[in-house]
Formats: structure tokens, C-alpha cells, sequence
């Protein structure tokens, strides 16, 4: 079992793409939070040979925010799974691009008095926009986007964030046709 595990993750490891983000709560409450940061991965499906439609799976978008005053406020967190569809708008892989995504989150919020933290379970929308530049012999693409999430998992456990996105696609194992 370990070894199909072991396989798997090398398999999906040379397709699957990972970025890093910067983020800010936005609306109510926002005032109460530092600048967040986050981590996501997913897998792109191209819908066309040019390569610049494609469906994508957000297989972990997580954010982590930090609160000004530890004594009193919540930290919060979110972790989501998301389906998406990326155009980019020119006929190659480079030009800016929009993509429209919906899934499932968990907000997290761990209040400074309490020793466990609650969470809740939800919806997961965001809208991404950016450019992407297509670099080097393998068809590798760098990505700068800007994302407004909102992940609504009840009253208590809702965020909405705008994030500034940078991730670098790489192929190990293949060359550009």
C-alpha cells in the first residue's frame, strides 16, 4: 500500500502545481487581522492544444491570518477544495487570464480563550485574475494573480480575503513540441 502511495504522489508530483500567497481579510472584522499568507496546489486539465483553456483542480488552497491582539481576538484559517476554469485570453499561453472557481471549505477560528478551536464547514467561491508568462524550453509558466475568496461556513465562520498570487508550473519530464 505504502508503495502505490509512494507512486502516486511521484506521479502527480511532476503535474501538479504549487504557489505561494499573500492575503487580507476584507469586510467585517478585517480591521482585527495582520497580513495572511497561504499555500494552495492544483492540477490543470487543458481543454484545448494551445493550452490556454483549461479546467482546474484546486486540490488544497489554505490561508492562515494572524491577529493584532492575541489577548482578545480569533486567529482565523481556511482550507478549500475548489473546481475552476481558466481562460486565458491570447492565442498561446501568455496574456492575462480570468478564472472563476467554487468548492468546499473549512473556516477555522481559534479564539485566544478557549481551548479548542471551532470550525465550520461551507461553500468556497473566488474569482482570480493575472497574467501568465510562459518561460523556458518546456513550456513552463509563471503565474502573478490577484484572487478575492469568500468561504461562508456558517455566521460565526465566514472570511473573505483578497490575495496576491506567484507560482511557477514546472514539467520534470517533458519538453515542448
Amino acid at each position: 500500500m505504502r508503495l502505490l502511495l509512494i507512486l502516486g504522489l511521484l506521479i502527480t508530483g511532476t503535474t501538479v502545481q504549487a504557489q505561494l500567497q499573500m492575503a487580507k481579510v476584507v469586510g467585517k472584522n478585517a480591521d482585527k487581522y495582520k497580513l495572511g499568507f497561504g499555500a494552495f496546489a492544483y492540477y490543470d486539465f487543458p481543454l484545448n492544444e494551445v493550452g490556454n483553456q483549461s479546467a482546474r483542480l484546486e486540490l488544497m488552497d489554505l490561508a492562515f491570518f494572524p491577529v493584532k491582539n492575541k489577548d482578545v481576538d480569533a486567529s482565523a484559517a481556511y482550507v478549500s477544495i475548489k473546481l475552476g476554469y481558466k481562460h486565458i485570453f491570447s492565442e498561446t499561453k501568455t496574456g492575462f487570464y480570468l478564472e472563476p472557481q467554487a468548492g468546499y471549505c473549512r473556516v477555522v477560528v481559534a479564539a485566544p480563550n478557549e481551548s479548542e478551536a471551532s470550525h465550520g464547514d461551507g461553500i468556497a467561491a473566488a474569482l482570480e485574475g493575472g497574467y501568465s508568462l510562459e518561460v523556458g524550453q518546456a513550456g513552463n509558466v509563471l503565474n502573478f494573480g490577484l484572487k478575492y475568496e469568500t468561504d461562508r461556513a456558517g455566521k460565526e465562520h465566514t472570511l473573505s480575503s483578497v490575495g496576491l498570487r506567484l507560482s511557477y508550473s514546472f514539467n520534470l519530464f517533458r519538453r515542448r513540441e
